[in-house]
């Protein structure tokens, strides 16, 4: 008899999920495991709102598997301890995953697992779910491969008989999906607002797709840049795509079928309802791109992707970088930003990308010293997008042009009322926009002066990687980095375009927003 473990790690659901699917049509038996790892959980960028992602996705999957007659199997432990422990209780013969994109110690499990599968003789199919692709060679060949994975092939319905084991309870004692308390010590991390965090479920991921393709999604184009309104106009599918309760390919089909359907109806706001869908479309495509590099290029973990800015003068100034986290850095939107953050795990991009550029150009913090907390507070933390994120707002790629966002302007642009400012930094409810953006530090009471003097720190990092951009050995890196990890979402135009591109890049220039 053919026995499977179906290992879960990134993939909280049961529609369209490969592994499992490969699971049931393999063997004869499949049961359902979740590991809480211990060094997991240890990891700085590991968080309590990570935890509790993944025990609202158990809770809901578990109910789903109840309702079919079976349950899942909750472990604590080394993973390869766990097998073992399991192998010889349920001598099974197969293990069933999906491919992931991680960190190194995610890495490096999966090395000791595909050990542990060969020595007990286990077979491990690892299955791909999304458009990332392992020991890829070039990005020139993806287009088949992509169109394949997310336009050709159909989503997996759910499975209605998971031909569980059938004395599941002899087998292993079927725990109650732990609380995040029995992992972390609460009391310190007081700004959680755990009310506030989104809901991380299979059946939350339906609803909140369904609630952006009919409703919500409506604000997308023109709403998801300031803080206020990005809450609701944003797809909010970023941590179902990043745990897995929604598959890349389900919720690009059903974006194309709701755009195929007001192609045909004549809806008033038809024209906007497209815009913002195609924008949309346009950010489903990237998710992938920037997870692509981590998969290629494991070491920008660690280094820059671009190896002539990896001795930039980083100053880590620890103090700087606890007002930074605290949220009383002295610089409204950055403080009202991080504050938030640490409270729901939700920040729009804009702002994201606002609160690096700030802590790389204003403070002078290396994007890796502020890689492992910003990874904690981001509920849709994704390995892959968050470092290549993280390098691209750090300048450390080369081949982007750099924006280093003012946080006055965006203040202007993005929240010009203070409306978000007021509701996260409760000092300065009761002063003006006016007072707020002249920084009448006499009157705002025990809000703090601004720790840097932005445009002059700004500057002085501006300087030094523009020098780099300068440097003949930049050019040349920058042209390898275009190559291994660059776009190729390009028309034919543009792809004649691209030696030009590469050629002048050096020109490019810091732009202040």
């Amino acid at each position: 008899m053919k026995r499977a473990i179906w290992w879960m790690k990134r993939d909280f659901r049961l529609s369209d999920n490969i592994a499992l699917s490969k699971a049931l049509a393999s063997c004869d038996e499949v049961l359902p495991l979740f590991v809480f790892e211990p060094d997991h959980l240890a990891l700085p960028d590991t968080s309590p709102m990570h935890v509790h992602a993944w025990t609202q996705a158990l809770r809901d999957l578990r109910i789903s598997l109840q309702r079919m007659g079976g349950d899942l199997l909750i472990a604590r432990g080394e993973i390869s301890y766990v097998l073992s422990e399991l192998h010889q209780r349920y001598s099974f013969t197969h293990l069933f995953s999906h491919e992931e994109t991680g960190n190194a110690w995610t890495f490096q499990r999966d090395v000791e697992v595909q050990k542990w599968c060969v020595q007990h003789g286990v077979l491990w199919s690892e299955s791909p779910q999304n458009r990332v692709i392992r020991r890829l060679k070039t990005r020139d060949n993806r287009t088949s491969i992509i169109k394949q994975r997310l336009l050709d092939s159909t989503p997996l319905a759910a499975p209605s008989d998971l031909k569980f084991p059938a004395a599941l309870s002899k087998i292993c004692a079927l725990r109650p999906v732990p609380s995040v308390a029995e992992f972390f010590l609460l009391e310190n991390y007081p700004r959680i607002q755990w009310e506030a965090l989104q809901n991380v479920s299979e059946t939350q991921a339906q609803l909140d797709l369904q609630s952006f393709l009919t409703s919500r999604g409506l604000a997308y184009s023109g709403g998801i840049s300031s803080p206020n309104s990005a809450f609701s106009a944003g797809s909010r599918l970023s941590v179902h795509l990043a745990w897995g309760t929604l598959s890349l390919r389900s919720a690009f089909q059903e974006t194309y079928a709701r755009v195929t359907e007001l192609k045909d109806s004549s809806l008033e706001n038809k024209t906007r309802w497209l815009r913002s869908l195609r924008s949309f479309e346009s950010r489903l495509h990237w998710h992938c791109h920037f997870i692509q590099r981590l998969e290629s290029a494991p070491p920008m973990e660690f280094l820059a992707l671009n190896p002539a800015y990896e001795n930039l003068p980083y100053e880590n100034d620890r103090e700087k970088w606890q007002a930074w986290i605290d949220g009383r850095t002295g610089y409204p939107l950055v403080d009202a930003c991080m504050r938030c953050l640490a409270a729901t795990g939700f920040l729009n991009f804009r702002m994201r990308s606002m609160v690096v550029s700030f802590a790389c150009y204003g403070l002078h913090l290396d994007w890796r010293f502020i890689h492992p907390h910003l990874a904690s507070v981001f509920l849709d933390y994704e390995p892959g997008i968050h470092l290549s994120q993280l390098q691209m707002q750090a300048g450390v790629v080369g081949i982007n042009t750099i924006r280093v966002y003012s946080p006055t302007k965006q203040i202007i642009d993005q929240d010009p009322e203070c409306i978000f400012i007021k509701q996260w930094i409760p000092e300065l409810r009761f002063f003006s926009p006016q007072e707020i953006l002249r920084y009448e530090t006499e009157l705002l009471g025990t809000y703090p002066t601004p720790i840097v003097d932005f445009k002059m720190t700004s500057k002085a990092m501006k300087d030094h990687v523009f020098a780099i951009r300068k440097s003949l050995e930049a050019k040349r890196q920058s042209a390898e980095v275009l190559k291994h990890h660059g776009s190729r979402k390009l028309s034919n135009k543009s792809r004649t375009r691209k030696k030009s591109v590469v050629a002048k890049i050096e020109d490019q220039q810091l732009r202040l927003f």
